[in-house]
């Protein structure tokens, strides 16, 4: 007769398992002071033709970016959210704005973020996904993150690991004039899949490096996209998708993102605009502090995924990551069921064509030197 004792006991002396943990598990440098919040900073001319590229406003810049850094939370506002809905809207709005997050039914109660963070984590591995009934050494070896948001020196280290096995495939996001944004995706798609069949682990999404008469794919659309592929191809848990995007700026744009699959994101833009601020001296702290804007930042951003994490009960990143727990208001059925295939979506909207219109007119005021950053609101 087994009883519990027993098995627990047959269990954890079937493997080494502390050997293989040792052995394995990588943990990344992190620095108490982010020396290098970017290592490559913009001059004012890139600045200004990144943040009209990716939509950045001077209200969002001093409102939100700066709150976060500072404040070490999200800022706050009074009243209700008055602006209209992205579709109805005369502005080029985000592609996050479409979406909006789902709360806990009765049957699954929120949790408290604040007292109940002893049982949250938002610790993310990377690594390839082993089979769960056949324990091996293999399975052990994982790059272990405290958080999905990177710095630029953890990023770094990630793509440097070549002899711990990380192999990485960089998935450029812009495509030409003459390409439709439906076949961009349909290409960068088909490169992703070919990448994690030549065994690529880590797949870097990047629209960090523009080029004139091109524009960038929404890293939404794109992570969406090529998550769906790999996981109809059943290739999805043989790799890691990296996000590197001008777009991601507050919680929800991060929480969008991993919702639709992306294991880490690094938001090269919030860091250039934060240094930009710091060097134009518009953060009111001192030095000492300021050294530390970025891990401020990133701060900020996590207890942002936290709150909205525990809206659905969730207490670990892991169990939101893919979780698509969003209700998306005013994209065209095209769109949902290419990028975000089983989401909510009850009335139609935007298509193809209207995000790649958007996408060009913000590129045509972007490569413009006379045009200044747009003032929001």
């Amino acid at each position: 007769l087994l009883d519990s004792k027993k098995i627990d006991d047959v269990l954890k002396s079937r493997h080494p398992y502390k050997t293989w943990l040792k052995k394995g598990v990588r943990y990344l440098e992190s620095d108490l002071i982010d020396a290098r919040l970017a290592a490559e900073p913009f001059d004012t001319d890139t600045l200004s033709l990144y943040q009209k590229m990716f939509n950045i406003t001077a209200e969002e810049r001093d409102e939100i970016i700066r709150v976060l850094a500072e404040d070490e939370s999200e800022a706050v506002g009074s009243m209700g959210d008055d602006t209209p809905m992205p579709v109805m809207s005369s502005k080029i709005r985000s592609l996050y704005d479409y979406f909006r997050q789902q709360f806990a039914q009765v049957t699954n109660p929120p949790i408290d973020p604040l007292r109940e963070s002893i049982v949250m984590s938002l610790q993310t591995q990377i690594g390839p996904e082993a089979n769960v009934f056949v324990p091996s050494p293999e399975s052990a070896r994982q790059i272990v993150l405290n958080s999905p948001i990177l710095s630029q020196r953890k990023l770094r280290q990630i793509m440097g690991m070549k002899e711990f096995g990380i192999t990485s495939e960089f998935i450029d996001l812009q495509y030409a004039g003459d390409e439709s944004l439906e076949a961009a995706i349909d290409r960068i798609c088909d490169q992703a899949e070919s990448a994690v069949r030549a065994g690529r682990l880590v797949l870097l999404l990047s629209d960090r490096y523009l080029v004139k008469g091109k524009v960038p794919i929404h890293a939404l659309l794109a992570t969406g996209a090529v998550h769906h592929r790999l996981v109809n191809t059943g290739l999805r848990c043989k790799c890691n998708i990296l996000v590197e995007t001008g777009t991601a700026r507050d919680p929800h744009h991060f929480a969008c993102l991993i919702g639709y699959g992306a294991t880490a994101v690094y938001p090269y833009m919030a860091y250039q605009t934060l240094f930009d601020l710091m060097r134009r001296g518009a953060v009111k702290m001192d030095a000492e502090t300021r050294a530390e804007l970025g891990r401020s930042y990133r701060r900020a951003i996590r207890k942002g995924l936290f709150k909205i994490m525990s809206k659905m009960g969730i207490s670990t990143i892991a169990s939101y990551r893919s979780a698509q727990l969003f209700e998306i208001v005013g994209l065209h059925e095209k769109i949902v069921d290419k990028c975000f295939e089983g989401t909510v979506s009850r009335i139609q909207g935007a298509d193809f064509d209207d995000l790649e219109a958007d996408q060009r007119a913000l590129a045509e005021r972007a490569w413009d030197p006379l045009a200044g950053v747009e003032q929001g609101g």
